[in-house]
């Protein structure tokens, strides 16, 4: 993506973006305006400086921060988007710099996304004797909040083969120790490595930009490492190793990468190979755009802004049978880890790139469901809260039942808080409130999402080897899917909702998938009874419509209401014709009429829309330009929204303004036009 100068492409800028942990952005136009903050908001210093013709200037941080000291401002030219690479050019004095902010996350090439390693890369023309530094403040290795409270660093530098690289962590490390929402690491160790890498302070850095000698011996405190190279082109590497990544289930993981390699093997990997790296980033987003350029310009930066996001709001572990599990955080919206309607949602991006991924977000939710303590015979909410899967934790009851865990001072939204295995309890616990379960949705995006997998490789062992657990589970739809009780569905901030006719329309989509999964078993018995369920509740629903501009959002309810029903996107998609299309262009109309600057509303109760919707929305329409005008709307947002924060699904589409959810995998939704 392009753009005039310097104007603005998106919200915010991914810089150094590899998992949630390791989440650096800018929400400025000009990179060298403010500091870098972590995916929640959380300032970092982060500097950028190019030394020419014996002067120094600031080209990433803050740049204000160093003008007593003599530097100057680089003078942006230019700011672009690719899938992989947020690129800048400058200039500082006669000097002419480009800059990349490359984080290698093509999700066909697991073992690469699990690689925690981002980097800069560079190109300098016209320069005298230039040089260009990267410095990384020692408050990257620890969060802001007071819960941190010994905030000392230990640090060195290693010699590798033809580079260094400079690392510091925490003193005291506290592995797994925050396990809440818009918190980092207060553990694990960062790495910066170049030509030559320091470990130095403040006054060395101050004498170094003023032009002094300095030898970063670090006599003072160790604030900043730092890597200097002083050639035409090449990069700066950022790396992040997090020692523990994930408590799995009792079973402590690290990353898919760093499970049969060092950081140091990373680095290196990195260093030798960065061209096909590049080469191979190249093709994907070649490739992706291509796919999308079909759908438009608009569809081009909505993808472009979601991928990095999508891809860096997971970690990739293997589980004790060396199977791929792929772990989201519930970004902005509660912490989760494993939420199945956050899975559902981001399906699309992993149903066409790599199905294992796809996968890997399932395994962890059928162990749970088999665990003693889950009782339901729906399928589960989460599976913990990143990085701890703990067992679900959305809806644990606070001192009620048998057992109990409190959540810690403030609740469920505290920052800081460390859970209790709840998977370990016994049967009859009696742990969650049936109140705040989402038993229709959660189990029938299961089987979407079972059926989904099974479509991209034609491999049936997961459903085979789920398959008791999917029978009961579609059970519960049968018998309660068409018209559901008063419960919560994927957009519980909008509360409870009785008779959603979304939620039957989910569940009716949900039978017809399980129909399909029994057939591709060789159970047509079996396939024909689902199937014969699945026609008959959307012939109900196609009835219920008859004679109304549009299906209306709930059973008891008229044309004076509506909703976004983006649950028939996969009816469509996987071609089980349950629905006419009669009845899918009515709802596209609906939503065309009901458009407000930044897109349709979810529904008539409120103004606020989910974009990822909006995009499964266009997908029900066959009319090219009925789709564009849905879709348009979105990319306007990352246009113009007020907040500068990561692309938000949760908004108002009247003014913009971004309603709590930021940084979240629910955006891999947007790439349903490619399925």
């Amino acid at each position: 993506m392009n753009k005039q100068k310097n104007e603005r492409i998106l919200p915010a800028y991914p810089l150094f973006v590899k998992d949630p942990n390791f989440s650096l952005w800018t929400g400025a136009d000009l990179l060298n305006e403010k500091n870098a903050e972590t995916w929640f908001g959380e300032q970092k210093k982060i500097y950028g400086f190019l030394r020419s013709g014996g002067k120094a200037y600031c080209f990433l941080g803050d740049a204000a921060e160093f003008a007593p000291f003599g530097v100057k401002k680089a003078e942006q030219q230019s700011l672009s988007v690719t899938p992989f690479s947020t690129d800048y050019s400058f200039k500082c004095g006669k000097t002419e710099l480009k800059i990349s902010f490359v984080s290698p996350l093509p999700p066909d090439d697991a073992e690469l996304v699990s690689l925690p390693v981002c980097y800069m890369e560079y190109e300098i023309s016209g320069g005298e004797n230039a040089e260009i530094s990267l410095f990384v403040n020692k408050n990257v290795s620890y969060n802001d909040l007071p819960e941190t409270l010994d905030k000392r660093v230990r640090g060195g530098v290693a010699a590798l083969d033809g580079f260094e690289s400079a690392y510091f962590g925490l003193v005291r490390q506290l592995p797994l120790s925050n396990t809440g929402d818009l918190i980092g690491a207060d553990w694990g160790y960062w790495y910066v490595a170049g030509d030559k890498a320091y470990l130095t302070d403040e006054k060395e850095l101050y004498s170094y930009l003023s032009g002094g000698y300095t030898d970063f011996r670090a006599v003072g405190e160790n604030r900043y490492i730092a890597a200097v190279e002083n050639k035409p082109s090449g990069a700066i590497l950022l790396a992040y190793d997090d020692c523990v990544s994930i408590d799995y289930f009792g079973s402590l993981k690290r990353g898919l990468y760093l499970e049969k390699h060092t950081i140091f093997d990373a680095l290196d990997y990195v260093r030798n190979n960065r061209a096909d790296i590049n080469a191979k980033l190249g093709k994907f987003g070649k490739d992706m755009l291509m796919r999308a350029g079909r759908y438009g310009e608009n569809y081009e930066r909505i993808l472009t802004a979601s991928l990095r996001q999508v891809m860096a709001a997971h970690k990739v572990i293997c589980d004790d049978d060396g199977k791929l599990i792929w772990l989201s955080k519930e970004c902005g919206s509660c912490g989760c880890t494993g939420t199945v309607d956050v899975s559902y949602p981001s399906m699309p991006l992993f149903a066409v790139y790599n199905v294992e991924l796809l996968k890997g977000l399932m395994r962890p939710v059928f162990k749970f469901a088999r665990m003693p303590v889950w009782q339901y015979d729906f399928a589960p909410h989460d599976v913990g809260v990143y990085p701890v899967c703990c067992g679900q934790t959305y809806g644990v009851q606070d001192g009620k039942g048998k057992f109990h865990s409190r959540l810690g001072e403030g609740g469920f939204w505290d920052k800081v808080k460390t859970y209790y295995p709840l998977y370990m309890l016994p049967p009859n616990s009696d742990i969650y409130d049936f109140d705040r379960q989402m038993p229709v949705e959660e189990s029938a995006d299961m089987l979407i999402m079972l059926y989904a997998a099974y479509r991209a490789d034609k491999d049936l062992s997961m459903f085979s080897e789920n398959a008791d657990l999917c029978a009961k589970w579609v059970k519960y739809l049968v018998d309660y899917g068409l018209k559901p009780e008063n419960q919560l569905c994927t957009d519980d901030f909008a509360g409870h909702l009785k008779n959603n006719l979304n939620l039957a329309i989910k569940a009716t989509v949900a039978i017809g998938a399980y129909s399909e999964l029994l057939a591709a078993a060789g159970e047509r018995e079996s396939a024909a009874r689902y199937r014969k369920v699945a026609e008959n509740f959307a012939a109900e629903i196609t009835d219920f419509g008859k004679g109304k501009k549009h299906l209306p959002l709930t059973w008891d309810t008229g044309d004076e209401t509506f909703g976004l029903k983006y649950n028939l996107a996969f009816d469509k998609i996987f071609g089980l014709a349950l629905f006419d299309s009669a009845l899918m262009e009515r709802e596209a109309d609906c939503y065309i009429e009901k458009l407000e600057k930044f897109g349709t509303p979810l529904d008539n109760r409120k103004m606020y829309t989910k974009s990822d919707w909006i995009l499964w929305a266009a997908r029900i329409t066959s009319d090219n330009k009925k789709r564009e005008k849905i879709i348009a709307p979105v990319a306007e947002f990352l246009l113009s929204s007020p907040d500068r924060v990561p692309f938000s699904d949760w908004y108002e589409t009247q003014d913009g303004k971004f309603n709590q959810f930021r940084a979240r995998s629910v955006q891999g939704g947007c790439f349903i036009l490619l399925l």
